[in-house]
């Protein structure tokens, strides 16, 4: 029997655990691929990076390309967008990705074009150590000219000794260029400007063949106006790219370090212009998760956000608000009746009175409920001595309930007492049904009945309250409905439970103590 028994349960163990894994497969892909947040009133941070191009025309023709950054994984583009004014404007591709390019049939005076682009970091972005990258040669060895190539030679030479591999290799000479009292380090800096540092800084890696190239980027940590892009070095040990600092030597990236371009290349080119000069600046704004999903889904367009309660139009949405709370209601009822045993007046009564309760708030809706069914008791005994028939018993209970409510609602109004008003939104049906059955229990099976079924009335009531009025459950349901296959889930374990209520076990408790 026993063997049996435990066959039989096989299925639903399989189905419970099939609804739960599919409803939290696709809570996973929401909250992945379509940025949905699991926690109510999640703010992300929003950085908008802008690049104004400003020159002066020479009264012919002008073209103006700028580099765009890729997509970077760390990154979530959000939007782009462009201000061009009276220039035609092409985003073309280019070997180092894309490029735009404003032309003007004839330019003259002063312009200023933008590029405005608006990203936010994903988790992990500041933990984050190597920046992907494409896998270079190893190149040769340029030609110096004396004495550079004696003092580049002797720093190499210094650095090889004290290191044990190609990135601590790239710290160490790093670290001695920052010397800027080594004799050696003098010729070095004095043989470009300070604004080719980081491209001579290659050269030299070049020397000892370590790959190497110069990023450039913006550090998304703080809001600036005005400034260039940053200018980083990366070093390749054969396996991945490493960022150095050129002037320090510390590994690593700037905070939050969005890359713009990467190599010797540059990232604004022109003809026909004069003065052409390009600054960044950089803002951050907090945005909802909800709101950065749903920009998310218009910039990509994949059609997956109509698949979502945002899809719904703003009513329907505040509707299913509630209504989704409903499931959730039924599985505290089913585990109040069935696993703690507690009696009440009919299955889903304590779920509708929960969700007065939202409205009224705990105390007055206690408060108002009391009232109204001990009233309604009263007039319902009167009623009895009538001899009236069932339905017609029940259709005068429902005058009378809503008669009470709307005096309920007047006299709180007249007192100054706003929550009252809201009495209204309790469900007259539902109170006149329990107050009939509250009738009933008393005359079948006595005062301590009916008070045993109207005090676990109130508390599966009050439990359902705070779970269905918890912040976290209205927001997870709304935004991953599938989590109703979970609900599901359990209360078709909760339907094969056979053990005992904890109820019985405090009834029979002084029973277990007498067991040997």
């Amino acid at each position: 029997m026993a063997r049996s028994s435990s066959r039989g349960k096989l299925p639903l163990v399989t189905l419970v655990a099939i609804l739960c894994a599919l409803s939290l497969l696709i809570v996973w892909f929401k909250v992945d691929y379509l940025h949905l947040p699991l926690k109510p009133q999640e703010n992300s941070e929003l950085w908008t990076i802008e690049a104004r191009i400003e020159f002066s025309g020479r009264r012919g023709p002008a073209s103006i390309g700028f580099q765009l950054p890729n997509e970077v994984s760390l990154f979530t583009r959000v939007d782009e967008s462009f201000v061009s004014r009276s220039f035609g404007l092409t985003l073309n591709s280019i070997p180092e990705g894309r490029e735009a390019r404003w032309t003007l049939r004839r330019s003259e005076g002063d312009h200023a074009l933008f590029y405005r682009l608006k990203v936010y970091p994903q988790e992990g972005a500041l933990e984050q150590t190597f920046l992907p990258g494409d896998s270079p040669e190893f190149p040769e060895i340029p030609p110096y000219p004396e004495p550079l190539a004696s003092a580049i030679a002797d720093l190499l030479n210094e650095a090889r000794e004290e290191s044990a591999d190609i990135f601590s290799f790239a710290a160490q000479l790093l670290s001695r260029l920052a010397n800027r009292n080594d004799e050696n380090v003098k010729v070095i800096r004095d043989a470009r400007p300070s604004n080719e540092w980081p491209q001579l800084v290659t050269e030299i890696l070049a020397g000892a063949r370590i790959p190497s190239r110069v990023i450039q980027g913006v550090s998304l940590q703080d809001d600036f106006i005005d400034r260039p892009l940053l200018s980083w070095v990366e070093v390749y040990n054969g396996q991945r790219w490493r960022g150095f600092d050129p002037n320090s030597g510390q590994m690593g990236y700037p905070p939050k370090f969005y890359p713009w371009t990467r190599g010797a290349h540059k990232v604004l080119t022109a003809s026909g212009v004069r003065n052409l000069q390009v600054s960044y600046s950089v803002s951050r704004v907090s945005v909802s998760q909800e709101l950065l999903a749903q920009q998310l889904e218009e910039r990509l367009s994949t059609g997956l956000m109509n698949f979502t309660l945002y899809s719904l139009p703003i009513p329907t949405q505040e509707v299913y608000k509630v209504l989704l709370l409903v499931p959730l209601g039924a599985l505290v009822v089913a585990f109040m009746r069935v696993v703690v045993g507690l009696p009440t007046f009919g299955t889903f009564t304590p779920i509708l009175i929960a969700l007065a309760f939202r409205e009224t708030q705990l105390g007055w809706g206690l408060l108002l409920f009391l009232v109204i069914v001990i009233i309604g008791w009263g007039v319902r005994s009167l009623l009895e001595n009538l001899r009236l028939l069932l339905v017609p018993r029940l259709a005068c209970m429902l005058l009378v309930v809503i008669g009470l409510m709307l005096a309920l609602s007047l006299l709180s109004q007249r007192l100054g007492f706003v929550q009252g008003l809201s009495i209204a939104l309790f469900p007259m049906v539902i109170l006149t049904m329990t107050i009939e059955r509250m009738a009933i229990v008393w005359e079948e099976l006595g005062a301590g009945e009916t008070f045993k079924q109207t005090i676990g009335t109130l508390l599966v009531a009050i439990s359902g309250y705070y779970v269905m009025n918890h912040q976290l459950m209205v927001h997870l349901l709304f935004n991953f409905p599938e989590l109703l296959l979970v609900i599901l889930a359990i209360c078709l374990a909760l339907g094969s439970y056979t053990g005992y209520r904890v109820s019985e076990l405090l009834r029979f408790k002084d029973f277990n103590r007498m067991k040997p």
